[in-house]
């Protein structure tokens, strides 16, 4: 490990390229990513959550918007659903919006904020790689081309994060991203502004969502560990990540939630349960590393900031206690079995093998080879007394272990792992003997990764599903039919299934609403359509559709059972139904429409 200390100073211009320079070849080369996946006209990553997000921002810009009201009235369970998302989100778009208006109407101005945005963020997030990148590899040396090449390379490994940034991808993933990497960038950093960083990052990504938690709970852990072990520096970054988190928390709960939110509890999304958290833990954390003195020992440096804390968790436990049961715990069993326990992301990489799904699998086997390759660097850096990158290095290894599980964090690890790249490939260049041993070790971890995969091609072939009638209505979108007919009659509540639920709402005009939408907060919805539409019990039926005043079916290619899906097969067939007056379409179109005429209703 001398070698390498003794030849910084000789190399530490060698190839050097300036932060801008690195920020402008990351950047174009996210920018030509995006492009590809443009080309055809389809986003690789896009889904509903754009549509809803684009409906929640739309109706937040109509006469009937509220910027602290965030019930979705076009979404009636019969109850208006309210939407878990934050307008920390919103923000952008409706600023873009507003700032257009002297040039054109503000559903235009929306129009092109959704396309504007994304990249603009992509350009953030692509400085804090560049940033993270350069100081990873102080003290290394890697020729212009070389660095070029390798701060390519690890852009395109970052691929399935760069498209979240794509035009139109206006779900809060992107967002999510950018507050990881603002973490880790302030590890990496390890002073004042980084710790202001860390904090910054960590309460943004909570205040958008909860998915990051996990990764939120290393960083600090390790922060904290670096405490007990009086590790240089750590304290400067504790104090200023803590005042951070907290101020971020708290103006963030005044500008996106208001007085009556803040102090809700809402278990699936930013609100008192996490403002309580956030700020208790951030000050406690503070003052007990600003008061406790130098010459303290581990213990009683362990001792100071563990008998707080735990007593800020058993305030939160008796303050909230319906939080325990998690984010999801408002779900119902029918909806949970008929839906949520089909969701993909909500299951393990298994599912990528037996739906063949092969080049996700593919991109998690390269990112864990990039990780194997960063282990010498981080153990390295370790060794020179610097942390930052191990913690950093952990959230990105954490991230993915935690997607062979759940494969709803495959972005992150897809996004974060890869910052590591170039300086891995410039210890790799160097040949040191320091490293050769550990360069070798990687060898054999990533060997063992990619016989692991190859071993579940062979233990988890691809699987003939059987689709069902609840894949039927999930997949009955209607795509490229005429919704025309909506115009027609007079606004009201349509039951859905869940498939078509998003494009009616998108081609409604003003005044229709939905039972359902695939969500986790319109479960009691989902309840309802799946009585309504499977049910063989008539009074069932009719209890379900009672306030309902449509029902909307697309025709489908495939047979439904009627045993299973009575109402729902005998419409997707183009039949009728006891009580159901069909509206003929002014067009032939496979969305059909239906009056409910409830005293007939069977």
């Amino acid at each position: 490990m001398s070698d390498v200390v003794a030849c910084e100073s000789d190399q530490a211009a060698a190839g050097e390229m300036t932060l801008w320079r690195m920020f402008l070849v990351v950047y174009a080369t996210a920018l030509a990513i995006v492009l590809v996946d443009l080309a055809d006209g389809i986003r690789f990553v896009g889904d509903i959550d754009d549509q809803l997000r684009e409906l929640q921002i739309r109706h937040l810009m109509s006469a009937q918007g509220s910027w602290f009201d965030l019930s979705l009235p076009f979404i009636s369970m019969p109850a208006t659903y309210v939407s878990p998302w934050s307008r920390l989100v919103d923000l952008p778009y409706v600023a873009i919006a507003w700032l257009l208006q002297p040039f054109m109407a503000p559903s235009q101005g929306l129009s092109v904020a959704f396309q504007l945005w994304p990249p603009m963020l992509l350009a953030v997030c692509c400085l804090l790689v560049a940033a993270t990148a350069r100081r990873l590899l102080a003290g290394f040396s890697l020729t212009g081309t070389a660095l070029t090449v390798s701060l390519m390379l690890a852009t395109v490994l970052m691929s399935m994060g760069v498209l979240e940034f794509s035009p139109g991808r206006i779900d809060h993933h992107n967002m999510q991203i950018v507050a990881l990497m603002m973490i880790i960038a302030g590890l990496v950093r390890w002073d004042r502004a980084g710790g202001l960083m860390i904090g910054a990052g960590a309460a943004i990504s909570t205040v958008v969502g909860l998915e990051c938690l996990p990764f939120i709970a290393i960083a600090y852990g390790g922060l904290v560990l670096c405490y007990i072990g009086n590790v240089a520096g750590v304290r400067t970054v504790i104090i200023a990540s803590s005042v951070s988190m907290a101020t971020v928390t708290l103006v963030s709960a005044i500008a996106f939630l208001g007085p009556a939110a803040a102090v809700s509890t809402q278990c699936d999304a930013f609100s008192a349960p996490y403002i309580f958290l956030l700020s208790g833990f951030s000050a406690i954390l503070g003052a007990c590393v600003a008061i406790q003195s130098d010459r303290a020992g581990p213990v009683m440096r362990l001792l100071t900031l563990a008998v707080p804390a735990g007593a800020v968790l058993i305030a939160a436990a008796f303050l909230f206690p319906s939080c325990i049961s998690g984010p999801y715990g408002i779900i119902d069993p029918l909806s949970r079995e008929l839906w949520f326990n089909r969701v993909w992301q909500e299951k393990s990489i298994r599912y990528f093998y037996e739906n063949g799904q092969y080049d996700l699998l593919l991109l998690l086997a390269l990112t864990a080879a990039v990780g194997a390759y960063a282990g010498p660097l981080v153990r390295f850096r370790m060794q020179t007394r610097s942390f930052g990158p191990l913690i950093g290095y952990l959230m990105a290894l954490g991230a993915l272990i935690l997607t062979a599980f759940v494969t709803r964090n495959i972005r992150f690890p897809i996004a974060l792992m890869p910052v590591f790249l170039p300086a891995a490939i410039a210890t790799m260049t160097m040949k040191l003997p320091a490293f050769d041993k550990a360069y070798r070790l990687s060898a054999v971890a990533t060997t063992a990764v990619a016989a692991a995969l190859c071993l579940f091609f062979v233990l988890l072939p691809p699987v003939a599903h059987k689709f069902d009638e609840v894949d039927y209505m999930t997949a009955s979108e209607c795509e490229r039919q005429d919704f025309s007919v909506l115009q027609a009659v007079p606004p009201g509540r349509v039951a859905t299934p869940q498939g078509i639920a998003m494009p009616l709402l998108l081609a409604a005009p003003t005044g229709f609403s939905v039972g359902a939408i695939p969500f986790h907060r319109a479960s009691p919805g989902m309840k309802r359509m799946f009585q309504a539409f499977m049910t063989s019990d008539p009074q069932l039926r009719r209890e379900a559709l009672a306030p309902f005043d449509y029902v909307a079916v697309c025709r489908f290619p495939l047979e439904a059972d009627p045993a299973q899906a009575p109402l729902y097969a005998a419409l997707a067939r183009g039949d009728g139904w006891p009580g159901l007056e069909r509206i003929n379409p002014p067009t032939r179109s496979d969305f059909q429409l239906f009056r409910i005429d409830h005293a007939a209703l069977r």
